[in-house]
């Protein structure tokens, strides 16, 4: 096999054990409408984000009203730099031009991007920035899975974004079904 095959394969089995780990953490064993097995469920699944991209926080943010309501978050710090139920307006989020495409889903060095991005001042404590969308299968909008670091991480990849596409995935499926949403449609 040459390097780039090697390379390859390397890259898709680690993709399958990361989707072999996800679904180990939402096993659909027991789900149902119970909020706190979910709760449990993306908080897990965002420890494991979290340890295996080695970021300081991961978060699942809601859209609601024109603002990102922090939902679940796991942080390496015991003080959180953002708590559950903390917002702010959209419109100031790099969530939100991701979602809108006016910024990639990789970001390693925030503070090289704030100004030409029109980022808030506070976005200067940021080193990279990694986030997706979390759609549920009817292709609605619920908000977004991130996760940013303090120092700049010029190690994070496209594999690391494929990644968290597939624990946004999960998650979605989590928040529908205890919506009592179906999840088994998915969009066109």
């Amino acid at each position: 096999m040459t390097s780039k095959a090697a390379q390859g394969q390397s890259e898709h089995d680690g993709l399958e054990e990361w989707a072999s780990r996800i679904a180990t953490i939402t096993a659909e064993t027991g789900i149902g409408t119970d909020g706190s097995f979910t709760e449990r469920c993306i908080g897990s699944l965002l420890r494991v984000v979290r340890e295996q991209l080695n970021l300081e926080v991961v978060f699942v943010g809601e859209f609601v009203d024109q603002n990102r309501v922090f939902r679940q978050i796991s942080a390496k710090a015991l003080e959180a730099i953002i708590r559950p139920g903390d917002l702010h307006p959209l419109a100031e989020s790099i969530c939100q031009r991701i979602v809108d495409g006016r910024m990639p889903c990789l970001v390693p060095d925030v503070k090289s991007v704030r100004i030409a991005n029109g980022l808030p001042d506070y976005y200067e404590a940021l080193g990279a920035h990694i986030g997706v969308p979390v759609r549920f299968s009817d292709g609605s909008l619920y908000g977004v899975l991130c996760g940013f670091s303090f120092e700049p991480r010029a190690d994070l990849d496209e594999r690391d974004v494929k990644r968290l596409e597939m624990a946004a995935q999960a998650t979605a499926r989590l928040l529908a079904q205890a919506d009592g949403r179906d999840v088994t449609r998915t969009t066109a």
